[in-house]
């Protein structure tokens, strides 16, 4: 079962979270040819500190 472990920033919508989701699934099951089924997406996400992007930083401020 391939997994794939996606580290980021917090503050990201569920709806970004949904489009990494499709998109990841969608391409490395073309690539690896495998079933997308069989493809598990995980995100780990990290508290915004003083290297996150500013734009992040400014929605949890």
């Amino acid at each position: 079962m391939p997994q794939i472990s996606i580290k980021m920033y917090e503050g990201r919508t569920d709806e970004q979270k949904e489009e990494i989701t499709r998109v990841f699934t969608r391409e490395m099951s073309r690539i690896i040819d495998r079933e997308p089924e069989f493809i598990h997406i995980e995100f780990n996400e990290i508290p915004i500190d003083e290297h996150a992007p500013a734009n992040l930083r400014k929605k949890m401020g």
